[in-house]
């Protein structure tokens, strides 16, 4: 009893001890509000950039989607080495193929994109969705939260997502067993999958994926995504050999030698780079930026804390005199550090809200997965623990410095003097490789924004229409209506619509000739278009003629105009027209060539393209609307396709700007972002470097008035003083060099149009960091030269 009660007493004045030095903490923090603010918006900058950052890549990278359990699942792509394409979606025939190979996966589905036309409420809208086969819910190991997920008997059955459960049905548990009409067809629901279960990103409902017969060759159809959970006690590494004997036995087959000759190849991703795609090295690196943000805020505030030991040796020395353990002031210096952590860490999450809202709103293809990224309580509280641990990080050499036992004020000084000149060279390394990078990132931006599309996009604004079924006088109606609305200077339908995130690829072969031997078979891009397409985006006509309305599906044969690219490259030295090409529905004769246009990104090479009459190829679902006028046209085309069909579902109204100007996105906010970094961190190196010269010279007053009493002139203090800090900064930018290249070698990929190391743009970061050193350390290198000898030689 006496013990427990001794014990009690005992975390009694433990308590009571750490509660006062909260409160004298707190007393020094109100007491120095120009270092409190200083050091708190330090780490705030810090914390606030991390915690948005890393939000960011923990629903895209660390928790794709937020899944979770889908560090087992691997996606396979299929890789076409003389193609130079990777990542691309799998046939039928590789599905069933890994779907066999069950010594190494537990389960294995395939999906690929579906929309439809829903005709719920009586409006005719579209409904995003994904056909799967039955086991696309084991790999990620889901249990419906309503009903049941598909069996091998489902044809037309429906799983709706929770979201749109809730939004379309208004989360009704009745909802079992209704029949919704999709594409005119009627689809029964039979489950709704949990909240957290959104893959897709833009799903809204599920159905069976049937794959029929004719399917099963090789090359054929290739846009199945297909997923893979490896089999307990199988490793990643185990799978890829597997599927590296697979593909070699593939190719060792008769019909496999093309497929040898090609570099055909599968990879397996895991699904957390699957999600990413483009987005995880930039994520990556605005990651390091931030961690190097909040390193470099850490090292100014050790340099801010450190310029004050000076004043507290007397402090502490008094306390140990009266009985205070040396436990008892590490407490107390630590928890002081603390609390400027904690302050700086509650601003950080304000700073952090903001961030992740501009993250989040970035306008880039794909951007549903960014929207499902929110600062949730593990986030904010990720945060928070940043804080208080950078609070520990800054303060703990301070706190060491005042804790020692210093034989002599020349020892402390010097030991002093290393670590701040050492945080210091931190800091100017790290802004060195931030200017360097955010340059290349920034020159490169420029040279990708001054390119050309090769079409005219002012003024154009682009929708996507899901056609009705069996209406075959729609389009027409659609372009008639779109004719004669007021303020349109012209309308044209096509398919895809360029810098849509969409693409027809395939192979292709010319009428009369034959590929030269190990010559790559002929990859080109298809698009289906109506007559006045050229016209309405303004792609000059450069021999022949354009698509007219008489190239009807009646017309025979098939006509297409090609791109100046396809001409220069396969009909060099003569003339294309009536020459026939074979991409889509046998051969078709060349009526015209005009203009090679980029309809991917800004950056891409284009692919030679082939143009072929809209009207001779209706078997696709949807088709894109352009409209060229001064006004956004979408109100317009809702009308136009209204006034068409009642059961047409309008979609995705964006100008053609902003369609390109979404492939620049994240290139711009990782610009922006980088920027900003590199500022804070600038400016920090530049306190950092002010701070320890004026450090210095305060406490070497007393030795420069002696030095000048023995006839030491000005000038030599003032270049003394300037030499040291220059050396220093020096040394920083030599450190920063090296990393700079490496990190230029790590985003290479995202420069356009710069290669090897750019001596111009180290030189220039190097030049314009040792100004603001200079700037920097002039002022109190100044200071150090006006030093009065004789008050300097009063001076204690």
């Amino acid at each position: 009893m006496n013990e427990r009660i001794g014990g009690l007493l005992r975390l009694f004045l433990i308590m009571s001890g750490i509660l006062n030095d909260l409160r004298f903490a707190w007393r020094l923090t109100r007491g120095q509000p120009v270092l409190t603010i200083a050091a708190a918006l330090t780490v705030a900058f810090g914390v606030g950039a991390n915690t948005a950052v890393v939000s960011v890549i923990e629903t895209v990278l660390l928790n794709p989607l937020g899944l979770g359990h889908t560090d087992r699942v691997l996606v396979p792509t299929i890789r076409i080495d003389r193609f130079n394409m990777r990542g691309a979606a799998a046939s039928a025939v590789e599905f069933r193929d890994i779907h066999a190979m069950t010594e190494t996966f537990s389960s294995v589905a395939a999906g690929e994109g579906h929309a439809w036309v829903s005709e719920m409420g009586g409006e005719a809208n579209r409904l995003v969705g994904q056909s799967v086969t039955p086991e696309f819910f084991r790999v990620f190991d889901q249990q419906p939260e309503l009903g049941r997920f598909f069996t091998g008997e489902d044809r037309d059955s429906l799983v709706l997502s929770d979201g749109f459960w809730r939004a379309a049905f208004g989360a009704d548990p009745r909802v079992l067993g209704r029949v919704l009409i999709l594409d005119g067809k009627p689809h029964p629901v039979v489950g709704v999958a949990k909240p957290g279960f959104r893959f897709p990103a833009n799903v809204q409902a599920w159905t069976p994926l049937v794959l029929p017969p004719q399917r099963f060759r090789r090359g054929y159809d290739m846009d199945l995504t297909v997923l893979a959970r490896l089999k307990p006690g199988v490793s990643a590494a185990q799978a890829r050999d597997r599927m590296e004997r697979y593909v070699a036995g593939v190719k060792s087959e008769a019909d496999g030698k093309d497929l040898a000759r090609l570099g055909y190849y599968i990879d397996l991703d895991s699904f957390a780079n699957y999600v990413a795609g483009d987005l995880r090295r930039p994520l990556v690196l605005l990651w390091v930026a931030a961690i190097l943000v909040l390193l470099a805020g850490c090292a100014n505030v050790a340099g801010l804390l450190l310029t004050r030991t000076n004043a507290r040796r007397r402090e502490i020395a008094i306390r140990i005199s009266v009985g205070g353990s040396r436990w008892q002031i590490l407490r107390q210096l630590l928890l002081e550090s603390l609390m400027l952590g904690a302050i700086g860490g509650i601003s950080g999450l304000v700073i952090a809200r903001a961030g992740l809202t501009l993250l989040t709103r970035v306008a880039i293809p794909d951007k549903e997965v960014l929207g499902l990224v929110s600062l949730d309580p593990t986030m904010l509280l990720y945060g928070f623990a940043l804080a208080l641990g950078s609070g520990l990080l800054f303060g703990f050499a301070p706190a060491m410095e005042l804790f020692r036992d210093a034989h002599t004020q020349g020892m402390a000084r010097s030991r002093r003097s290393w670590f701040q000149y050492t945080f210091t060279r931190a800091q100017v390394a790290a802004a060195f490789v931030f200017v360097v990078i955010t340059a290349l990132l920034l020159r490169s931006l420029m040279r990708v924004e001054d390119l050309q599309p090769g079409f005219d996009t002012q003024d154009l604004t682009t929708a996507f229409v899901m056609k009705p079924a069996n209406d075959p006088g729609f389009l027409d109606r659609v372009q008639a209506a779109l004719a004669s609305a007021p303020g349109v200077q012209s309308a044209a339908l096509g398919y895809p619509v360029p810098f849509s995130g969409e693409s027809l690829t395939s192979t292709f072969e010319i009428s009369g000739r034959k590929r030269m031997p190990g010559e790559p078979e002929w990859h080109g891009e298809a698009f289906m278009v109506s007559p006045n397409y050229f016209e309405t985006l303004r792609v000059p006509l450069l021999r022949g003629r354009s698509l007219a309305a008489t190239d009807s599906q009646t017309t025979a044969p098939l006509v297409c105009v090609i791109d100046a690219q396809l001409a220069e490259r396969f009909f060099s030295g003569r003339d294309p027209i009536g020459e026939s090409i074979s991409m889509y529905r046998g051969p078709a004769r060349i009526v015209g060539v005009v203009g090679t246009i980029r309809g991917t990104t800004l950056e891409a090479r284009s692919h030679p393209s082939v143009y072929y009459p809209l009207a001779q190829m209706p078997f696709f679902s949807q088709t894109g609307v352009i409209v060229r006028s001064p006004v956004r046209a979408g109100p317009l085309i809702r009308a136009a396709v209204r006034r068409s069909s009642g059961a047409a579902a309008v979609f995705d109204i964006e100008t053609m700007r902003e369609r390109v100007d979404q492939t620049l996105g994240i290139r711009r906010v990782v610009v922006g972002l980088l920027s900003i970094f590199g500022g804070i961190t600038l400016l920090l190196a530049g306190i950092g470097v002010y701070g320890v010269i004026a450090q210095i010279v305060a406490e070497r007053t007393q030795e420069i008035g002696v030095r000048m009493a023995l006839g030491a002139r000005r000038e030599q203090i003032l270049w003394s003083f300037l030499g040291q800090g220059m050396r220093s900064g020096v040394l920083g930018i030599v450190i920063g060099i090296f990393l700079a290249a490496y990190a230029q070698r790590w985003i290479q990929s995202m420069l356009y149009g710069i290669r090897g190391l750019d001596v111009l743009t180290f030189g220039m970061a190097g030049a314009g960091l040792l100004g603001i050193l200079v700037v920097s350390i002039t002022w109190p290198a100044i200071r150090a030269a006006r030093v009065d000898p004789l008050q300097a030689l009063r001076h204690e």
